[in-house]
């Protein structure tokens, strides 16, 4: 998931719950690892949110394709399994 909301009260809102679903890649995307379930629980609790200075944008990682890593990487991957950008 990524956000771009500009009002600090909602943009914390959409952190909190957030959190509950995933952890933190960057300031605004998270990783979540979500079935369809999941996935239809988090679009309802942003909903409910009332978003209206900004968006949350939701992307789906294919399945079938491996990850790649460039560089030093320390400790245990996190990578392996299915997730959902969000």
């Amino acid at each position: 998931m990524v956000y771009d909301i500009t009002c600090d009260r909602e943009r914390r809102r959409v952190d909190k719950l957030m959190k509950g679903f995933g952890f933190r890649i960057q300031k605004s995307v998270f990783e979540c690892r979500l079935d369809r379930r999941g996935k239809a629980e988090l679009i309802e609790q942003l909903g409910k949110l009332g978003l209206k200075t900004g968006f949350v944008k939701i992307y789906r990682l294919e399945y079938s394709s491996k990850n790649e890593v460039v560089g030093d990487r320390k400790g245990e991957s996190i990578d392996e399994g299915n997730a959902f950008v969000v």
